[in-house]
């Protein structure tokens, strides 16, 4: 496991320590003047840009990079420091591993959602051909660093974004997350403490799964919790990673009542701990069928798929496609 130092301030020891030939920052067109202080206070010689959001995630924008890869002459010596978002963490981990066979990179995550979920595992990769993140390859960076301070500089979309992922936490292994929520509500946001201890309390829950199941085999595709329809939505309805995850919970939820595995009380509580943190969830949505069918939990006419049985307790079970069609 990539060792978490939770400072910028030790990013530059730690790079004096690996020795890298070149250092190179690739960061987003929005970020790169928004995190100016950032970026500055890491040693470097050049950054290049991506485009901010999902359009980051597209093949065309893998070819710019590695071009810019070339032309700057990294070497496998080189290390290549991902700065933003999961987008941006998800490009640069695909870019850096297929580029001369393995290049190093260090994830930076600077919003909410990728400081709990995306910059931990080592999933990297893009969407294709219109279906979410069809083509990657595990490859976990050499570190990870986790600064509270970037949460200062985002919006409360974006706040709310991370809290899908830290919600979906709770649910599955670390019920006290949820206590935390219940008691806080939307004054999280302005109580650093409390913050920062749900990051690490999510973070926790990640490691504890890619530990027990690296190469998601089995048991990590519990982390899929609020995914599986997540997924079928985001990209057709153009909705934030989280938002998406937060409609997925509610299904899935509801699908595993239905299927007489999930407690009735782990939707309620779900749903007032929504309304304490002010968050609302749009039920107009329909899930993309056609992307369901593109999954890669799906075997055959089948699908493994995690329900939650209680608050802190998750089981995978195997489900028929043509079976979770009509409970959808």
């Amino acid at each position: 496991m990539p060792p978490i130092l939770y400072n910028l301030k030790e990013l530059n020891p730690f790079l004096k320590k690996v020795k890298p030939s070149k250092i190179l920052i690739v960061t987003s067109d929005i970020l790169e003047n928004k995190l100016k202080w950032a970026i500055q206070e890491i040693s470097h010689t050049n950054v290049v840009v991506l485009p901010d959001g999902e359009n980051a995630k597209e093949w065309v924008q893998i070819e710019k990079i590695l071009k810019q890869f070339t032309k700057i002459g990294l070497d496998r010596k080189s290390i290549v420091i991902a700065l933003g978002g999961g987008t941006v963490g998800d490009v640069v981990g695909f870019a850096s591993a297929i580029y001369l066979r393995g290049v190093r990179y260090i994830q930076v995550p600077t919003t909410l959602l990728a400081q709990v979920d995306s910059a931990y595992g080592g999933k990297t990769g893009i969407n294709f051909n219109g279906y979410k993140n069809q083509v990657g390859v595990f490859n976990n960076p050499l570190a990870i660093i986790v600064d509270i301070r970037f949460l200062n500089s985002l919006s409360n979309d974006q706040l709310t974004d991370g809290l899908g992922e830290i919600i979906k936490a709770g649910l599955i292994k670390d019920s006290s997350i949820l206590s935390l929520l219940r008691k806080e509500g939307s004054h999280v946001f302005q109580k650093e403490r409390i913050l920062a201890l749900l990051v690490k309390k999510s973070i926790a829950v990640k490691q504890f799964y890619i530990r027990k199941d690296p190469k998601e085999i089995y048991l990590r595709q519990i982390l899929n919790v609020g995914h599986t329809v997540g997924h079928a939505i985001e990209l057709k309805y153009k909705l934030s990673h989280g938002k998406a995850v937060l409609y997925g919970l509610l299904k899935e939820l509801a699908v595993g009542e239905s299927l007489g595995i999930t407690s009735h009380t782990v939707k309620v509580n779900f749903l007032v701990i929504l309304n304490k943190l002010n968050i609302k969830i749009n039920n107009k949505y329909r899930t993309d069928l056609e992307s369901l069918y593109h999954d890669k939990k799906i075997f055959h006419d089948s699908i493994t798929m995690p329900i939650i049985e209680k608050e802190g307790k998750t089981k995978v079970v195997t489900i028929k496609l043509k079976d979770l069609r009509k409970l959808l």
